[in-house]
C-alpha cells in the first residue's frame, strides 16, 4: 500500500473520529443550553437560593462556552482532514503512479528509438545490427502487455494508458514477426512508422491528460 493510500486512510478515519465528536459536542451543547434556560426561568424570594442558582446559572454558561468553543474546534479539525483525505484521493486519481510513470518514460525512449532505428534501414546502414537493434526494442515493446493502468486513476486515465500498453504490445510482437521484412521493403518500414506515430499520437494524450513533463522525458532518453 502506498503512502497516499495510508493518509487517505488515517485522515478520512480521523475525520470520521472528530465528526462524531462535532455531533457529540452538538448534542451536549443543546442540553446545556435547555438547562440554563431552566436556571433562567428559576425565580425565588430566598437569598441564598438565589444565589445558588446564580452560581450554577455561571457554571453552567462556563460549560456552555466550553462546549461551544470544543464543537467549533472539532467541526474545523473534521472538515480539514476530510479535505486532506479527498484531496489525496483526487491527487491519485490525476497523477501517474510509480508504475505507470516508468512505464511512460521507457516506452517514450523505446518508440524514439524504434523509429530511428528504422530510419537507419532507409539510409542502408548495417541492416543485420539495425535488424537485431529492432528485436530487442519489439521485446521490451512486447512487455507492455504486462502492464495495466493504476484502478486508483480517473476511468478516462485507465483509458488511456490500457489503450497505450495495447498498443505498444501490439506494436512489439509485430515488429519481432516482421523485422526483417523492412529490411528490403520499404513500405513496411513506412507502415511501421505510422503505426508508431498513432502509439505516440495516445502517448501525447496522456502526457497532456496527467501533465507530464516532456522536456523531462526527452531528457532520460
Amino acid at each position: 500500500m502506498l503512502l497516499l493510500d495510508w493518509v487517505f486512510i488515517a485522515t478520512l478515519s480521523s475525520a470520521i473520529l472528530f465528526a462524531l465528536f462535532s455531533l457529540f459536542c452538538f448534542f451536549r451543547l443543546f442540553q446545556i443550553r435547555k438547562q440554563l434556560n431552566q436556571l433562567s426561568r428559576i425565580r425565588s424570594k430566598n437569598t441564598r437560593k438565589r444565589k445558588k442558582i446564580r452560581r450554577k446559572i455561571k457554571k453552567t454558561t462556563v460549560k456552555l462556552k466550553k462546549q461551544r468553543r470544543n464543537l467549533l474546534v472539532f467541526s474545523i479539525l473534521a472538515i480539514c482532514l476530510c479535505a486532506t483525505a479527498f484531496y489525496s484521493r483526487y491527487y491519485q486519481a490525476t497523477n501517474l503512479g510509480e508504475q505507470d510513470s516508468d512505464g511512460i518514460v521507457q516506452g517514450y525512449y523505446l518508440l524514439n528509438e524504434t523509429v530511428n532505428q528504422i530510419n537507419q534501414l532507409s539510409e542502408n546502414n548495417n541492416s543485420e545490427k539495425v535488424e537485431n537493434n529492432l528485436r530487442e526494442l519489439a521485446a521490451k515493446l512486447s512487455s507492455f502487455g504486462m502492464r495495466g493502468a493504476d484502478g486508483r486513476l480517473t476511468s478516462e486515465g485507465q483509458r488511456l494508458l490500457s489503450r497505450y500498453y495495447n498498443q505498444m504490445k501490439e506494436l512489439g510482437l509485430n515488429l519481432n514477426n516482421q523485422s526483417s521484412e523492412m529490411v528490403d521493403n520499404p513500405e513496411k518500414r513506412e507502415e511501421y512508422i505510422s503505426v508508431i506515430q498513432k502509439t505516440q499520437a495516445t502517448q501525447k494524450k496522456i502526457i497532456e491528460y496527467f501533465k507530464v513533463n516532456e522536456q523531462a522525458l526527452q531528457q532520460k532518453k
